[in-house]
């Protein structure tokens, strides 16, 4: 059956099938050779939940199911519907962590989705990189609170080695940069963890000053990206995860602190994807609700993926109702 949400998402509809969400598109059609990806079906999931959208939710439940070896997943499967032997990233494996904590939260599948985030929690607490934590702190925060506070910590210590000059757990700024500071608001706010919140608030202040550096307000191009010694801001690419993911954190420091300024960053960010970027162009088609892949140097990347149409998808939702998730 389709639910009128779906209705109001076409494009989006169309990129899941039967077995999981296809991966990249031309703006038209599928591209098959690409394949599937786990972290769009985690993201997926989460968003396809949000919307009620039930039938599109088993599809990519059952995928991430599938997907799962020993104390891992696959990250990829082919267009033949073969699951790729090369295990997932931890920004992929955290991200199934949260889609599975936010199942949770609601009652689906949730036996299931405890399950197979205890089979895999003993990957997670070895973890190298800080976005697979912030990821999986957004799910641990569902379902354990003992995890939670386990996870928060780890992320906190990145951070042991940040000045005031260049407050960022990493030597440079590079890719889906606003999820980390969402991660640790969002503990803040649910866990009442003051030191989180600081971290949080001032590392998003932080990151949000570089993106609005000597040009209009816009994400950090992955042409160069911005390394700690280098002063020019890259301008291109951007791409839409990256001013979803500031959407959300600006969401979280508004829950925490009650200030409407940082609603205001919110819907400001959210303004990047209505046009006001440096091409002035909208980021998505109004009618359909079909996102765009970034802005490149040559102009607008009017491929639509997976990527771009959950985070917008999930960006209009969280705005709209004031949550975060």
């Amino acid at each position: 059956m389709t639910t009128s949400t779906e209705a109001l998402t076409p494009f989006f509809d169309n990129l899941i099938d039967d077995f999981s969400i296809w991966q990249h598109t031309d703006g038209q059609k599928v591209i098959e050779k690409e394949g599937y990806a786990l972290d769009d079906a985690a993201r997926g999931l989460i968003v396809c939940l949000a919307l009620d959208k039930i039938r599109e939710a088993e599809v990519l439940f059952r995928y991430i199911k599938n997907s799962q070896i020993k104390n891992g997943f696959y990250g990829f499967a082919t267009k033949d519907r073969q699951y790729i032997a090369y295990p997932a990233s931890e920004d992929a494996t955290g991200q199934v962590i949260w889609a599975m904590g936010y199942a949770s939260s609601i009652g689906f599948h949730e036996p299931e989705a405890r399950e197979l985030t205890n089979k895999v929690s003993s990957r997670i607490n070895d973890f190298q990189f800080v976005r697979g934590y912030a990821y999986a702190l957004l799910g641990a925060l569902y379902i354990d609170e003992t995890m939670s506070k386990t996870l928060a910590n780890k992320l906190i210590n990145f951070f042991k080695s940040a000045s005031d000059q260049w407050y960022w757990p990493e030597t440079e700024i590079t890719y889906g940069n606003g999820i980390i500071p969402y991660a640790l608001v969002r503990y803040a706010t649910i866990l009442k963890d003051k030191e989180a919140a600081n971290i949080g608030l001032k590392a998003l202040n932080f990151l949000d000053n570089k993106c609005r550096k000597d040009r209009l307000l816009g994400p950090i191009g992955n042409e160069g990206w911005l390394k700690k010694q280098n002063k020019k801001i890259p301008t291109f690419s951007q791409q839409p995860i990256d001013s979803a993911y500031m959407i959300w954190a600006w969401l979280a420091a508004y829950t925490y602190h009650k200030n409407e300024e940082f609603l205001n960053r919110a819907e400001e960010w959210m303004d990047w994807f209505n046009g006001y970027n440096i091409l002035e162009v909208p980021m998505y088609n109004s009618k359909t609700l079909k996102a765009y892949d970034g802005i490149d140097e040559e102009g607008i990347n009017y491929h639509s993926g997976a990527e771009a149409n959950i985070t917008l998808l999930l960006s209009l939702q969280m705005l709209k109702n004031k949550i975060t998730l």
